[in-house]
């Protein structure tokens, strides 16, 4: 096992096949990727507004990492060890955008000091930090998708349980993975309901492995996490109703796949036992929301 660095000098604004890599690596291998916040670093004072585009793109991701002997058909376990957060990151509001877009007229950013496991600004409220990861995902065999898309192959899924002690299972669609990691949150409530959370820059561990297929029982070809306690479908669309039906029927395959249930078992314990929630929820309709199924490693077989 050999042990990596990989800088924030390192980043891309797609998952594209067709970029060099920036790094390779063997199975097993671990890396510590440093990653840029949702904007790259160019919002450092409370005056720094959202009110024009980024002049690159957003949600850099560090990478892209060449997995050698990753093979289109296999799955990538990306293991999450540590995230260690910059001293501070920022929170904002954009006029007339996110889940209450209607009641925002203005812009507004608040430079958020991170301290002890603590974030806040000015003295007027506190909260605790949750480090986790908001895009992670590999580059797919057609077109390149930006880094702001969530999709099968992971991306920018917002999904609080991508935190460390997390694996997460993407697939691999062309030779070598073309992993790319970052908009690490300091901290993000379910739903990121302004379209943005803690954004803050970061260094993650991680460790990588490649398993054959098909994977983890009840892995369809779509990312999946697992955490200390829990599995984790996941699940995207335009419409929230669509999201959350991915993500339950997600939820109801594992069951059966692990549990050798029927589809009723597996659905009727699902309705008693699995939670289904939603990961970001900001302007439905427009970006879409991602979901999740929550699956308690508790249930029994």
């Amino acid at each position: 096992m050999t042990r990596h660095l990989l800088t924030r000098d390192h980043i891309t604004y797609a998952l594209d096949r067709a970029l060099a890599p920036a790094l390779e690596v063997d199975p097993g291998d671990e890396v510590v990727l440093e990653t840029w916040d949702a904007r790259t670093g160019t919002i450092r004072l409370d005056g720094d507004l959202l009110d024009h585009p980024h002049p690159v793109g957003t949600n850099p991701a560090t990478g892209p990492i060449q997995v050698r002997g990753a093979d289109p058909g296999m799955v990538l376990a990306v293991h999450l060890i540590s995230i260690e957060l910059a001293p501070e990151g920022f929170i904002a509001v954009k006029a007339g955008q996110g889940l209450l877009a209607h009641l925002a007229p203005d812009y507004a950013t608040r430079i958020v000091a991170v301290r002890d496991g603590w974030a806040g600004w000015g003295g007027k409220v506190r909260f605790p930090v949750r480090p986790m990861v908001g895009v992670i995902g590999t580059a797919p065999a057609a077109a390149p998708l930006s880094t702001g898309l969530p999709g099968v192959h992971g991306g920018n899924m917002d999904n609080r349980m991508v935190a460390p002690g997390a694996t997460v299972y993407l697939p691999v669609a062309v030779p070598g993975a073309g992993l790319g990691l970052g908009d690490v949150h300091g901290a993000m409530g379910d739903g990121e309901i302004t379209f943005l959370a803690l954004e803050i820059c970061a260094r993650v561990h991680i460790r990588i492995d490649v398993l054959p297929p098909p994977g983890p029982a009840g892995y369809r070809g779509r990312a999946l996490v697992e955490t200390p306690t829990a599995w984790v479908t996941t699940a995207e669309d335009l419409d929230m109703a669509a999201a959350v039906r991915q993500a339950a029927d997600e939820a109801v395959f594992l069951l059966q796949q692990r549990l050798g249930l029927s589809f009723a078992e597996a659905y009727m314990l699902a309705s008693a036992a699995v939670d289904v929630q939603i990961c970001q929820c900001c302007q439905p309709g427009v970006f879409p929301v991602t979901a999740r199924g929550v699956v308690s490693k508790a249930i029994d077989g």
